[in-house]
């Protein structure tokens, strides 16, 4: 058997800038946006519609697409510079 044959694909892993160019809604990325600049941990204060992804610098995500998931890109004190859904 050859190198890869016979195996399921591992996930596919895209850096959160392609993630965020799919544009998908349904998170209320829009209306927290009030919220960039502070710590993520004030996001624990709001209820969400869908779950929360942190993502810090340098950081993949797996290619799985949730619409009522909120991304939140951060820097490395842990402030948002960014919310997406995805």
């Amino acid at each position: 058997m050859g190198f890869g044959q016979g195996r399921a694909p591992g996930p596919a892993v895209l850096p959160p800038s392609l993630l965020a160019d799919r544009q998908e809604h349904g998170c209320d990325a829009e209306n927290l946006s009030n919220l960039t600049g502070q710590h993520f941990t004030r996001l624990a204060e709001i209820r969400l519609r869908g779950q929360l992804r942190v993502l810090w610098p340098q950081q993949h995500v797996t290619r799985d697409l949730l619409p009522d998931r909120l991304n939140v890109q951060v820097n490395g004190a842990g402030q948002i510079q960014r919310m997406f859904c995805g």
